[in-house]
């Protein structure tokens, strides 16, 4: 297959839905040989938080000089950027070749009366396949939805299972209570392989100590309080990690700007601690300079400076409790315009009650997911609660409003479903372009008409 030919069969993978559960995948990745089997792998799962905690990892680990495979879900501007090396995205070719294997070895399971793969069953052979072939040192692989029943939880001897933050979200498949979730998520946890997680709410860790404590497996928790000095700006966060020792803290500046980053980065650090015993070319310098370069398009991402403008995909309650606080320590006087599209069957009403301060005015936009929830819906709820709120018919208006609307000292944020991000970018560009345009047309024209001359 060729890469249209390849992307026709994932989209045709679409008509057998979403499963959970591990026997198809195994079946296929056994049809490919089972090569998951000698790929050395970190195991990320959570709510919030893994693409960055993946990112940070991936920085660090190609900046000590190891071959990093990386597979997260969902993409934002570029279908490939699901599929990472040394965080550049697989290219088309090789996807294509990929996707050839996949399909023929899903067609071997179909000849045998067993069920077709669903569509992320067969990107996580492919991602599998790929890190197998390209010789990985270490492959950093992203839960796709829950833990247990997860294809990605194939995995069976990960070198650290990693929990980022988690809360209320896919209720519909995970469980309606906090604690019912978390069950999901720890199913990523293995027989005596270590745990790294975040500090979570009671309920949560409650879970997550139990499910370690059965397993047998050493449980390490980051927490907030061994960041010290903790600067936040628009370009990224800085901070100390406490040490053990006289003279051990660690200076560290985070390329991915969020207060929430440095948890996030504190735990890519223990996760660090752990994999120097098995990739001892991680020093306290490619640490610094991983986590400085590192970055994650679509997460608290400035497009640019004049206005300035940020993407974030928060799409739930507790993300946008994160991205409140952190525009709030970021931008402390300045005005903010905003523009929201979420899907219909996230928890829009507490993203608003956790977002909207009374005076800020919101323009929507309807994702282009068969899930997204209508501008006209967002802003009726937007304006249910007190907020000011205009439907925009597309990307390319609400973009034109916010631009219009913000002042030279205001902040434009796009928030809410990824899906709808890289339209946003899109269309913001293209604004650009067509005002330098017009501004250039403008100075050709004024000079024209000084020396008396037409233009066209």
């Amino acid at each position: 297959m060729n890469y249209e030919e390849a992307m026709a069969f994932l989209e045709d993978t679409k008509k057998y839905g979403s499963q959970l559960g591990l026997e198809s995948i195994r079946n296929l990745m056994h049809e490919l040989g089972d090569v998951q089997e000698q790929v050395p792998a970190v195991h990320i799962g959570g709510t919030n938080g893994k693409g960055s905690v993946g990112a940070m990892l991936s920085a660090v680990l190609s900046e000590a000089g190891y071959r990093v495979g990386r597979f997260a879900t969902p993409d934002v501007f570029a279908y490939e950027e699901e599929f990472l090396m040394n965080g550049k995205p697989v290219t088309k070719e090789r996807l294509a070749q990929l996707f050839t294997d996949v399909s023929e070895a899903c067609q071997k399971l179909t000849a045998k009366g067993l069920p077709h793969p669903t569509r992320f069953e067969v990107e996580t052979a492919a991602a599998f396949l790929w890190f197998f072939e390209e010789d990985c040192d270490l492959a950093l692989v992203e839960v796709g939805m829950g833990g247990a029943t997860d294809a990605t939880n194939l995995i069976t001897r990960p070198l650290v299972s990693l929990l980022t933050s988690v809360s209320m979200d896919h209720m519909q498949f995970l469980g309606n209570t906090l604690r019912e979730i978390a069950q999901v998520k720890a199913g990523i946890i293995k027989k005596g392989c270590p745990v790294v997680t975040v500090a979570q709410k009671p309920e949560v860790m409650e879970v997550i100590r139990q499910t370690a404590g059965e397993k047998q497996a050493r449980l390490i928790v980051a927490e907030f309080s061994q960041a010290e000095d903790v600067v936040y700006t628009p370009a990224g966060s800085s901070f100390s990690v406490r040490g053990d020792g006289a003279g051990s803290s660690l200076p560290v500046e985070l390329g991915i700007p969020g207060s929430w980053q440095v948890e996030n980065a504190l735990c890519a650090l223990k996760t660090l601690e752990i994999l120097v015993g098995k990739y001892p070319k991680i020093t306290r310098g490619t640490v610094q300079a991983g986590l400085k370069e590192a970055r994650w398009p679509g997460r608290l991402e400035q497009i640019s400076s004049d206005p300035v403008f940020f993407l974030d995909g928060a799409h739930n309650e507790d993300a946008v409790r994160k991205l409140r606080f952190s525009f709030d320590a970021i931008f402390p006087e300045r005005t903010v315009v905003y523009i929201m599209g979420v899907l219909a069957d996230k928890d829009y009403s507490g993203m608003i009650r956790q977002m909207f301060r009374s005076g800020d005015r919101v323009f929507t936009v309807t994702p282009p997911n068969p899930r997204g929830l209508p501008a006209e819906a967002l802003a009726a709820a937007l304006q249910n609660c007190g907020v000011s709120a205009v439907p925009c018919e597309s990307s390319a208006e609400a973009v034109r409003h916010a631009v219009a609307e913000a002042g030279r000292e205001d902040v434009i944020l796009a928030f809410g479903s990824l899906s709808y991000l890289k339209g946003i970018r899109e269309q913001f560009s293209l604004t650009r372009s067509f005002q330098r345009e017009g501004a250039a047309a403008g100075v050709r024209k004024y000079g024209a008409d000084l020396r008396g001359e037409k233009t066209v």
